[in-house]
């Protein structure tokens, strides 16, 4: 990979991305388990750190971006243009819902606003699937397959929740992408980013 310090601070903002999505997504697995046991306040918690979740994907998708791959230049910014509006489309819908301006149903399909997010989440899984795939040799194979696993989660949560709301086996399956895998990729794109923004 070609040196170029100009790369430094997006390589740090996708360090720092990757350790928040893994520091928040660690914060959402256990306020979940603890809103299914107490309820309140744990899962407007658990809401707000699956927004901050979402929202730290943007820089690893710019560090990623800096460090270039397979694909040609104009795909590649329309990838990752796409994949951030995306993410700031979820994140204010989400924050929507906590601050109660719009409300889910999570016991049926998604309608509304809350299908819109599932939408987004659908989007936000393809670019996990397609970018690390497509990343040059910087990455290595867990990451790239781990990319994969949490895309998948996002796609099975996001169609799980327009078929059927929390109770579809998708919402299930797509949960152990999103809520496990997902969190340890971002640990470890952080390691990665850090690697190469020392060297």
């Amino acid at each position: 990979m070609e040196e170029r310090p100009e790369r430094a601070p997006r390589l740090r903002g996708g360090e720092l991305g990757g350790y928040a999505v893994a520091g928040a997504g660690l914060v959402a697995a256990v306020t979940i388990a603890l809103f299914f046991a107490v309820g309140q306040p744990w899962g407007t918690i658990n809401d707000t750190a699956l927004l901050i979740m979402t929202l730290a994907l943007a820089p690893v998708m710019l560090a990623s971006y800096e460090l270039g791959g397979r694909t040609p230049l104009m795909p590649a910014r329309f990838a990752l243009a796409g994949g951030i509006a995306s993410i700031l489309a979820w994140c204010l819908v989400q924050a929507a819902m906590i601050l109660g301006f719009v409300a889910f149903d999570y016991a049926k399909g998604a309608t509304g606003s809350f299908a819109i997010e599932s939408i987004l989440d659908l989007l936000i899984g393809g670019w996990l699937i397609g970018a690390p795939l497509l990343a040059g040799p910087w990455l290595p194979s867990l990451h790239r397959w781990l990319g994969v696993a949490s895309g998948l989660g996002f796609i099975g949560l996001g169609l799980g929740l327009l078929l059927g709301g929390t109770n579809h086996p998708l919402t299930l399956l797509g949960g152990f992408g999103y809520q496990l895998a997902f969190p340890v990729w971002g640990y470890l794109m952080a390691r990665r980013f850090g690697s190469l923004r020392a060297r």
